[in-house]
């Protein structure tokens, strides 16, 4: 009950996107290198040269860097599909231009409608663990008592972490950047999860959104 008192109470102070929806958006991209991440390639089993691009245990799948000069492209926290921002209450998309199964550039950005059914609430973990230096931001529910979690350094620092916990904590990758949002969507085929990532987002500046995969097994290599 106090949960939901409290979230009532944040929708009614949370600002109002000035924006109407399918308004236009001035969104650039350029294309997200695995360096910029501290990732590597390795050559295993089925992986010919340059190999498998891995970022810590995660396997990169494709990123982008998007920047806007429109203020209220700012401090996202929500990223199910369209992508929320918390200080402007605007949620965002676009459309994607693939390659090779690969999201190469985006086009056609613009307010969006909620990336969530009316109603809807998502679910946010119970409890949290605490790691030295780091705060929490978002999280997404895997399993009935596992979550994939971002932490952002303290302060300003450009450094992040993507950590599993609930059932034992496992740090998956660390990344000389801020993050703001996450979403995870199963492997039909696999135990795999696809975790589309979101950065802080400031105003004036880049902000990563990339697709990063998790085998969904402890210990990933």
């Amino acid at each position: 009950m106090a949960a939901a008192i409290a979230f009532v109470l944040a929708q009614a102070v949370a600002p109002v996107c000035a924006g109407v929806i399918g308004e236009a958006v001035a969104i650039t991209s350029r294309p997200l290198a695995l360096s910029e991440l501290g990732g590597r390639h390795e050559v295993t089993r089925g992986w010919s040269p340059p190999g498998d691009p891995r970022v810590g245990k995660l396997r990169y799948d494709w990123g982008l860097m998007l920047q806007s000069d429109d203020p209220r492209f700012t401090d996202f926290d929500l990223s199910p599909g369209s992508v929320h921002s918390r200080s402007s209450s605007c949620w965002f998309g676009w459309d994607s231009d693939y390659a090779g199964g690969k999201v190469r550039r985006i086009l056609g950005g613009r307010i969006a409608p909620s990336g969530y059914r009316a109603g809807y609430v998502p679910a946010k973990p119970e409890a949290t663990p605490t790691i030295p230096g780091f705060q929490f931001v978002a999280g997404t529910q895997i399993r009935d008592d596992q979550w994939i979690g971002l932490w952002n350094a303290a302060g300003d620092t450009e450094r992040s972490q993507i950590v599993t916990f609930g059932g034992g904590l496992e740090v998956l990758a660390t990344l000389p950047l801020r993050l703001g949002a996450i979403a995870s969507l199963p492997d039909l085929h696999s135990n795999a999860q696809h975790l589309t990532i979101m950065g802080e987002g400031r105003v004036g500046r880049e902000t990563a959104w990339m697709r990063l995969i998790w085998s969904g097994e402890p210990a990933d290599r």
